[in-house]
């Protein structure tokens, strides 16, 4: 278990870094050596460390676990350097929807469900609980799942805070920005937002299930997920760095496959209609500053939340792990 431990806490210092670097772009331009990305590679490192470990000589991983990780890892570092290349092409740019991002949640991706599956297979004679590493390794998928819409969260309240002449950006942020609109949030169009949202969250909550076959995991690691974005908004806005809407609604989701466990079309139809009518609710009544929404999103946003347990029903049954006594 310490193995997978250190592994957790690889995973928690790019959730950190990565956080981080959300919110300081808002603020300063972008440095190749700023303290998130400092963060963000001590994840990097010790991941890179345990992975080295195994290469050695397998202990706690399968071979395909650890060719899967070391996968990420080599399209993580390939993307750096493309990362570079794309500011230095096009320049500096707020979004997190960019090509070269996408190649870093890619790999992170990768990462994670390697990891993931090596866990898995290792505890196989252990029942899985939302007590265990499985609560974790979930979170951190689902971080990265909708990590970019973060580009929507902090532009919320930064597109806020900037016609409302409050904005604690930088200078050379400000100097940049054009429309301020369309760069703040990316550029990318607002129903974006809620539809991305559902199909990821859904989409990992389905696979959890017919995976691990367990209900309560992905209830506990987006509760968990929600619960780590509040603290990371409370310290940002006492550091008075950019803060972000946490999308607290997300819940829902996973929420409803666990109250409807026989009908997962009814759960996606209850859960992204529950997901899209509460944050519409709060949007409107200004309860927090959310991305911005219109009343239209709801079809889409409810269409997707029930073709992706309808559709993963047609794929051919993946074998769940066996079911034994005792308990991780």
């Amino acid at each position: 278990m310490k193995y997978y431990r250190l592994w957790v806490t690889a995973f928690l210092l790019k959730f950190i870094g990565s956080a981080w670097d959300a919110s300081y772009h808002f603020k300063y331009l972008f440095e190749e050596y700023s303290i998130p990305h400092i963060v963000n590679f001590c994840g990097f490192t010790l991941g890179a460390f345990l992975l080295v470990k195994e290469w050695r000589q397998l202990h706690y991983m399968d071979r395909f676990s650890r060719n899967l990780i070391t996968i990420g890892y080599s399209l993580f570092l390939i993307g750096i350097p493309l990362d570079f290349s794309y500011h230095i092409a096009y320049g500096i740019d707020l979004t997190t929807w960019s090509p070269t991002h996408f190649i870093y949640y890619i790999a992170t991706d990768i990462m994670i469900i390697g990891v993931w599956r090596g866990f898995n297979k290792f505890t196989e004679n252990e029942k899985p609980t939302w007590r265990s590493l499985h609560t974790w390794f979930a979170m951190f998928l689902l971080e990265c799942l909708v990590f970019p819409n973060m580009q929507q969260e902090n532009g919320a309240i930064s597109y806020n805070q900037y016609i409302h002449h409050q904005s604690i950006a930088s200078k050379e942020i400000l100097a940049l920005i054009s429309n301020p609109e369309s760069q703040i949030f990316g550029g990318i169009p607002e129903w974006v937002y809620p539809i991305f949202s559902v199909a990821m969250v859904s989409l990992l909550t389905v696979l959890v299930i017919r995976l691990i076959g367990d209900y309560t995991i992905p209830v506990m690691a987006t509760a968990l997920y929600v619960l780590l974005r509040f603290i990371g908004k409370t310290i940002f806005l006492a550091i008075h760095y950019p803060t972000s809407y946490v999308p607290v609604t997300l819940i829902f989701i996973p929420i409803f496959y666990l109250v409807f466990r026989r009908d997962d079309w009814l759960a996606g139809l209850a859960g992204s209609l529950f997901y899209f009518l509460t944050l519409f609710t709060i949007n409107r009544l200004g309860l927090l500053i959310t991305p911005p929404l219109k009343v239209w999103e709801l079809i889409p946003v409810v269409v997707v939340g029930i073709l992706v347990p309808v559709v993963s029903s047609l794929v051919k049954r993946i074998p769940q792990r066996q079911k034994n006594k005792q308990t991780a």
